[in-house]
């Protein structure tokens, strides 16, 4: 049935064409709810330097958040999450009956928010997580009895359970004041950022046609009006705009930061002692939360862990997820410590010291010092702080894998603790959770806190302090959680576009191809057939080696990744990407090597450019930056190409220290094994962590089509009106010929002419694996396109040329956005453009 709709829309893809460069829709179905929808109120204007924020502006900052991002985080307590007491008596927190008052508005129930508040304190958890592409995730629904049913195996083909878990935690000792601040300024502008990054709303831009690309009728859809578009439009430019100039965020950050919302689940608890916070006090009540954990204590005292909520709160979060990474920030010192810091283990390296060092030196890097503080030293607890019996850090690290030195706990305060809840499977303990002592000073003076403005470049000057630099090492370690892999352009066009939040490509009710940012090359040119690919490794260290693989999209499945659990990419596709793609080495990389180093690594980002120009390579000179060629010389126009970016990653993590203790034990931690053990497995309450074969972390494919050399040359890129050129993202070379043009660009405005770039009619028989025409359709389609396109704005409009967002193809400029709906076709595709032709001349 797909196949024959594709083969009748071939046949009517010039008429297509005519009717929708040539007529504009008069009615579009909207509701009034939309108009709202649109318009956000710009976040409040904050003071230049950072403060420390007691527990009542806390609050209001977390409500502020959860209001205004409601798709991208969730706002709840663990009193009303696990049912677990509050810690303290009638007159403390008493800033918690606006959270009560918060919940009651929204639910409008008593009965649902009698959790909320009463005596003692609410133990408030901010989970960062892009709910417009997982829904389904237990998270979203706070589930804590997750049950693999068949309707939630139907669920995870959505991918949720592979999404990596991190774990912040402000406070354990509530005189430590650093952590909480720096959490909470961290969301703000994680969350702001993806909002931004989120627009425009591809799935209420005004359309023509009643069917999206796959098929499906749209006609009853909710659209928004052409004002309401333009005003869409507008929104992203003004929030873009803003991240930059009153935040120091520009483009390449603000996209950094999208990704880490929309790839991750964050989980902060910014005062786990929140009552010891609100009274300024270490304890909770008397009792110290970082001796409170089953680990390593002594015999015969199992009645003295768990004591408290501080405690209780964070075995609750653990037990419910699966964390690969985690800070816990403190106070006294300044000082980064990982394992061991039990006494069993003095003198003796943790396993996975070395992965340990070399995130903690990154930490130090980024973090940096400021005038009269250097960079975090860093090291063992045991060399650097002290030992402790009870601690949280080695508790977290090896409570599931070391099992001599964990005890159940039997507590008598608050009415008592179930011992159950203190034993725990293979996977759940198996964390980086490192200490942060922030600061000499358990509360520094407010000179020393930092500046709002450029929060994400490290420096060692003024505008650097505690809480500035607490906030980058928190982004760093949401980052190397995970291995990724982005292409980034083709030629010298740059994709505007990284991850989008709130598009889930294995939740989309059309195909990968469909959804895939589509650039159209020339081809038929043998002399200059080498197309540029260009791409970046992030959330890693060392990049042991990385290529490109490209062949016919006609080879691979409709959907990537696997139908039941949504692991990406599937064992299909890697079977035909092993026996049917080409595979091309970087050619910028010396030394007969194909690897380098991440913006992580302490050699810096390898291969890279200096700043100070305007390509990819010196915009985004931080990362690292591989460049590829494929050849098109001999694809005949139509031809739909595949391109995949995949790298190996920290191949070295899996040694061995020489005294590691326990001895002879080899790689323990979930981030290890899942870069270097291809047959690894994890779960634990629904989430997974997943080995990779042969260790391959693959990006999401592009698709290059192959089109028509002559029509481009007939592009004059000096009058690039008079072409018809005003709607392209495009990139050309030192002879003026368009070389590379982004066609389903995101703002580009025009659903309909993107929409008739549709998966190629599959081939049939033949084994060739070299890439050939997908169909006859699809070479007119292309040459049809581009000429419609030129003669259209040349006779057609010539007074509605400024309106570049009505077209299909995209100028690139810089637009900003930021709401959260669930996005749906193309969503991952886009250029930041509305405004004047920007070329880029090799």
């Amino acid at each position: 049935a797909n196949k024959g709709h594709k083969q009748h829309r071939a046949r009517r893809l010039p008429a297509t064409i005519t009717m929708t460069l040539l007529l504009r829709p008069a009615l579009f179905i909207i509701t009034a709810a939309l108009s709202a929808a649109v318009e956000e109120s710009p976040p409040p204007q904050r003071e230049e330097q950072y403060k420390i924020l007691p527990s009542p502006d806390l609050l209001n900052r977390l409500l502020y958040l959860s209001k205004t991002y409601p798709n991208f985080c969730t706002l709840t307590t663990t009193q009303e999450w696990f049912g677990l007491p509050r810690a303290g008596e009638d007159g403390d927190c008493p800033f918690d009956e606006l959270y009560a008052a918060s919940q009651k508005s929204a639910q409008g129930d008593d009965d649902k928010t009698s959790a909320a508040s009463g005596k003692g304190c609410n133990n408030y958890v901010l989970i960062i997580q892009d709910k417009g592409a997982y829904p389904n995730d237990p998270d979203v629904q706070l589930d804590v009895n997750f049950q693999t049913s068949s309707q939630q195996q139907q669920q995870q083909q959505q991918g949720w359970k592979f999404v990596p878990d991190v774990f912040l935690s402000g406070s354990v000792h509530g005189n430590e004041r650093v952590g909480p601040t720096s959490l909470v300024e961290m969301s703000e502008l994680l969350l702001e950022s993806a909002a931004c990054e989120s627009l425009p709303r591809m799935k209420f831009q005004p359309s023509d046609n009643d069917h999206d690309a796959s098929g499906q009728d749209t006609s009853n859809a909710v659209k928004f009006t052409q004002e309401q578009w333009e005003q869409e439009l507008s929104t992203a430019q003004t929030c873009r705009q803003s991240l930059t100039t009153n935040k120091g965020i520009p483009s390449p950050l603000r996209q950094w930061l999208a990704r880490l919302v929309t790839t991750r689940r964050t989980i902060i608890i910014p005062t786990a002692n929140a009552l010891g916070y609100s009274r300024n006090k270490r304890e909770e009540g008397s009792i110290d939360p970082n001796r409170d954990f089953p680990f390593d204590i002594e015999q015969y005292h199992e009645s003295e862990c768990m004591q408290t909520i501080a405690g209780r709160s964070i075995n609750e979060l653990w037990r419910s997820h699966l964390f690969q990474i985690g800070l816990t920030f403190h106070g006294g010192m300044e000082v980064i410590g990982y394992e061991w810091g039990a006494p069993t283990y003095l003198n003796l390296d943790a396993p996975d010291a070395l992965a340990q060092d070399q995130i903690a030196h990154a930490y130090s890097r980024y973090s940096n010092g400021f005038p009269g503080h250097v960079p975090y030293d860093f090291g063992t607890m045991n060399d650097k702080v002290y030992y402790v019996r009870g601690g949280m850090e080695d508790w977290a690290f090896a409570g599931s894998w070391d099992p001599d030195r964990v005890v159940q706990c039997t507590p008598t305060t608050y009415g008592g603790y179930p011992p159950e809840k203190t034993v725990y499977n293979n996977s759940t303990l198996r964390a980086f959770n490192m200490l942060i002592e922030t600061s000499d000073k358990k509360e520094p003076l407010r000179e020393d806190l930092g500046s709002r403005h450029d929060p994400l470049v490290s420096t060692n000057g003024r505008e650097n302090g505690h809480v500035a630099r607490n906030i980058r090492l928190a982004l760093l370690a949401m980052d190397v959680v995970e291995p990724y892999v982005s292409i980034r352009g083709v030629e010298e066009l740059m994709f505007e576009d990284d991850v989008i939040p709130t598009m889930n490509l294995k939740r989309s009710p059309t195909s990968y191809y469909d959804d895939a940012k589509l650039v159209w090359v020339p081809g038929g040119d043998k002399k200059s057939s080498m197309r540029k690919i260009t791409w970046t490794v992030g959330g890693a260290m060392t990049i042991d080696g990385t290529e490109i693989v490209y062949g016919l999209w006609d080879d691979l499945p409709t959907q990537l990744a696997e139908s039941t659990s949504g692991f990406y990419p599937s064992m299909e596709t890697r079977n035909v990407i092993d026996t049917k793609f080409h595979v091309v080495q970087p050619s910028n990389v010396e030394g007969g090597t194909s690897g380098g180093r991440s913006r992580w690594h302490a050699d810096g980002a390898y291969p890279a450019e200096p700043e100070g120009g305007d390509t990819y390579e010196q915009i985004y000179n931080y990362d690292p930056v591989f460049k590829a060629f494929i050849d098109t010389g001999k694809m005949p126009p139509g031809t739909a190409i595949a391109v995949f970016a995949r790298a190996k990653v920290d191949k070295d993590w899996a040694t061995s220290a020489a005294n590691v203790g326990p001895a002879g034990l080899g790689p323990a931690s979930h981030i290890v094994n899942a870069r270097t053990n291809p047959s690894y497995f994890a779960s634990n309450a629904g989430k997974v962590i997943h080995g990779r074969e042969y260790s391959w972390w693959y990006s999401d494919p592009i698709t290059v089509l192959v089109g028509d050399a002559k029509e481009a040359e007939g592009w004059d890129i000096n009058d690039p009106t008079a072409s018809g050129l005003t709607h392209f993202s495009l990139s050309s070379n030192a002879r003026g010929v368009v070389t590379a043009v982004h066609v389903n660009a995101r703002f580009a405005g025009n659903a309909e002419l993107t929409e008739t770039f549709s998966r190629p009619v599959p081939r049939t028989g033949g084994g060739d694996t070299t890439p050939k025409r997908s169909s006859s359709a699809s070479a007119a389609l292309v040459v049809m396109l581009l000429i419609a396109i030129g003669i259209f704005v040349r006779l057609v409009r010539p007074r509605r040329r400024r309106r570049a967002y009505r077209q299909t193809v995209a100028v690139s400029t810089d637009v900003e956005g930021g709401d959260d709906f669930d996005a749906s076709y193309r969503d991952d595709v886009g250029n930041e453009g509305i405004g004047d032709l920007e070329l880029r001349i090799s």
